[in-house]
């Protein structure tokens, strides 16, 4: 046989390349790039305010994460800040677009597994990716979006298992456990689930080789290998920062959210009761950021899910309900809580949608096929109810705030402040390098996002530097400090939001004797 020339050989090579990949795969890889060219058309441009200004600014540095650490998420977060495009801010935020958009493509392979059209997959996932929820996280600096990307990974891996029987596909989801575990600790909520129903489903295959189950417990345990970087950071120092992460106790402290638990209720009856008040807000919440067609139909997805396919459709009720109850009974308002919950309701959707459009081509013949497209009108009306709200392009709060925070304070000043105004004010000064004659120090010394020695008393400090501080109750500032607060000038402050909001003063600190 003549060998092929090279222009043959070309489109012979893309044949065989497009053969390999399915048409689901090009539906996941489209979702991909449409959400991902969203995500970043709209993606905040700097730094932010409170636990988003500490992702951009820690992983960068190579620091700890408040509890849990988020190992992984750390991880990448510093490999992210290596890429040479825009502020280190933008390359964290960049992080959270891209796991998003990772998440809203593994739906696609979801729902196709489950027996959903591709484009009806495609169309159901840019809708998921246009509700307020996702979007917002994948704007903004945090491990949420790649929370949701591996819960998608896992619940992807568990339906291929079902159906291939392969041992990879076993270890594999073993694995993607014990990074989800390493990532977030909402990784509780999900995992355990998830590990429970494959066990069941895969007994058989456990009953005859056993070695099979040691072999998953070892890719789980690789999976959480990243929590080593805690202990390994802690050990580059300086103690006086990173000592309690040399101990077991402060080390699994850490880990666990022990400084958190005052605010998890969720083994009394009273959880129970709160987690069912909830459902209206919880409600409220979803069809407020999406629209009522993809509420009703997302549970209408589900539903038939439950009747059609058991095993999943139970795992992803079980999955929303411990979801709906940890969200209820850990503050009730952290609604990125709710992620896996909304990832829930897209794979509904497309079911839903799959579901409506056979049975009206079942009817009406194979000249009605082309209502499948009449779905691509959701994604689209969501992307246009909910662009205005969550463009952060033009977002230069944070921005506008540390530079005012920072022409306030003259040469030389050491600023005491509170943890959402501390990381953006500790990115800018750590990070950019603005105004290195400044001393920046937290109000809660457990906080690890300043990078300047902590002086001490800080009454011997005011003695010889000026000192302010900057805070939101600000009542108790003589009491803390033993110095004098006086009033300088008032500033508007972030609490608990990714805006300021608050109208509070910064103040001058003085020893008692040298007081006006």
């Amino acid at each position: 046989m003549d060998a092929a020339t090279p222009m043959e050989a070309g489109p012979r090579a893309f044949e065989r390349l497009r053969a390999r990949v399915s048409t689901a795969d090009m539906a996941a890889a489209g979702a991909f790039a449409v959400a991902l060219i969203v995500y970043v058309r709209t993606l905040l441009p700097g730094v932010s305010f409170g636990d988003w200004a500490e992702a951009e600014m820690i992983p960068a540095r190579l620091g700890i994460l408040h509890p849990t650490g988020y190992p992984l998420y750390s991880l990448l977060g510093t490999a992210f800040s290596l890429i040479p495009v825009g502020s280190v801010a933008y390359r964290a935020n960049l992080l959270s677009a891209v796991a998003a958009a990772g998440a809203i493509a593994m739906l696609v392979l979801i729902a196709v597994r489950l027996g959903v059209r591709p484009l009806i997959a495609f169309a159901a996932a840019l809708a998921l990716a246009f509700t307020g929820t996702i979007w917002q996280e994948a704007t903004f600096s945090e491990m949420n979006g790649l929370h949701l990307f591996i819960v998608a990974l896992l619940l992807h891996r568990a339906l291929v298992w079902r159906e291939e029987r392969r041992d990879r596909d076993l270890l594999l989801g073993a694995l993607l456990g014990g990074l989800c575990v390493s990532n977030h600790g909402l990784a509780i909520t999900v995992v355990p689930i998830v590990v429970l129903f494959v066990l069941v489903d895969a007994r058989r295959e456990i009953r005859a080789r056993p070695g099979l189950l040691v072999k998953a417990g070892a890719a789980l345990a690789v999976g959480l290998l990243p929590y080593l970087y805690l202990p390994l950071r802690a050990l580059a120092g300086p103690a006086e920062i990173y000592g309690p992460f040399l101990t077991l106790e402060g080390l699994f402290a850490h880990i666990s959210g022990a400084q958190f638990r005052g605010d998890m209720h969720f083994t009394s009856m009273e959880s129970v009761q709160a987690a069912w008040a909830a459902l209206p807000q919880v409600s409220d919440h979803v069809l407020a950021l999406s629209n009522p067609v993809f509420v009703v139909l997302g549970f209408f997805g589900i539903a038939l899910l439950v009747l059609s396919d058991r095993w999943f459709g139970w795992l992803l009720v079980l999955l929303g309900v411990v979801n709906v109850y940890f969200y209820a009974n850990y503050l009730g308002d952290l609604s990125h809580y709710l992620l896996t919950s909304w990832l829930i309701l897209g794979i509904g959707l497309a079911y839903a949608g799959e579901t409506l459009v056979a049975m009206v081509v079942q009817r009406g013949g194979p000249r009605l096929s082309s209502v499948v497209y009449a779905i691509l009108i959701l994604p689209v009306v969501l992307l246009a109810q909910n662009w205005a709200t969550h463009d952060q392009s033009a977002n230069h709060d944070g921005e506008r705030f540390t530079a005012e925070v920072f022409a306030a304070l003259p040469q030389d000043a050491v600023l005491v402040t509170y943890w959402d105004a501390l990381t953006p004010l500790s990115y800018k000064h750590c990070i950019e390098g603005v105004r290195p004659d400044l001393s920046l120090r937290a109000y809660d010394e457990k906080a690890l996002v300043t990078c300047d020695p902590v002086e001490r008393p800080l009454i011997d400090v005011a003695r010889r530097r000026p000192v302010f501080a900057l805070l939101v109750n600000d009542g108790t500032i003589e009491k803390q400090t033993g110095l004098v607060p006086v009033p300088v000038q008032d500033l508007t402050l972030p609490w608990g939001q990714r805006y300021p909001q608050l109208e509070r003063s910064l103040y001058r600190l003085v020893p008692p004797d040298q007081a006006p």
